[in-house]
């Protein structure tokens, strides 16, 4: 009888072990992950360490394709917040949060010192992680910037409202927004954002002059958004704010 129950425990014990240790992964959100496989992917990193390489960067502006869009769309708000401030476009479209962590860490970022960063990143992660994965991708690049730049200032805006006020990827980013006060609070050196009111209307819907596909502002979207974030950019550079644009 005790061989019998031995026998038992042992086998439950073998299908225990590989379940228990796929469950207690890390999510993907928090795992380093390349695109090199893409060429326009693997040409735009190449491109940002050489540039980081260089040295002389103060300001660091990381994301996916909202942040990209500064340099296509937003080229003139771009130019007029911070073409004098010594910064880095690290925006790529598409990217999630275990992308930029993988450039994070792939980027010679021990050429630079820079002063302050300003980080969006998360949206498209809503279609596969859950609001409490999303934000854990958040902090895990937070934590890498601390790591890198222990005296970095960091400006984390909270995702940006996207499409209509019932589209189901709402939940998904009020869920991981909701998530980064308690998540950060302790952080002294980053600061909390939400700009999310420049976005929507009074119905709560973002309108097609802010945001022509429901995600990536317009040139007018990157003008609000440079004057909503510039007071606070300008005290982390050590600048005086630039007055909005026109």
């Amino acid at each position: 009888m005790r061989l019998l129950k031995r026998t038992v425990v042992l086998l439950i014990a073998a299908v225990c072990l590989p379940l228990c240790a796929v469950s207690a992964q890390e999510p993907a959100t928090v795992v380093p992950a390349d695109k090199m496989g893409e060429q326009w992917w693997k040409d735009r990193h190449e491109a940002n360490k050489a540039r980081i390489a260089e040295g002389n960067v103060d300001l660091l502006l990381l994301g996916d394709s909202i942040t990209h869009f500064w340099d296509t769309t937003g080229q003139a708000p771009e130019a007029y917040y911070y073409g004098d401030r010594n910064f880095v476009d690290m925006g790529f479209g598409g990217d999630r949060t275990q992308h930029l962590l993988w450039r994070l860490i792939d980027a010679p970022m021990d050429k630079i010192h820079p002063k302050a960063a300003m980080v969006l990143i998360g949206v498209n992660n809503t279609g596969d992680n859950t609001p409490e994965e999303i934000a854990l991708g958040i902090k895990a690049n937070v934590d890498k910037l601390q790591e890198l730049f222990p005296d970095i200032k960091i400006l984390l805006l909270d995702i940006f409202p996207a499409f209509n006020k019932a589209h189901a990827i709402r939940e998904k980013i009020d869920g991981t927004n909701a998530l980064l006060p308690e998540m950060f609070k302790d952080y002294p050196n980053v600061t909390l954002k939400d700009i999310s009111d420049i976005w929507v209307n009074e119905n709560g819907d973002v309108p097609e002059e802010l945001m022509y596909d429901g995600v990536h502002p317009t040139e007018y979207g990157y003008k609000l958004w440079g004057a909503a974030v510039e007071p606070v950019i300008a005290e982390m550079l050590g600048d005086s704010a630039k007055p909005k644009m026109e």
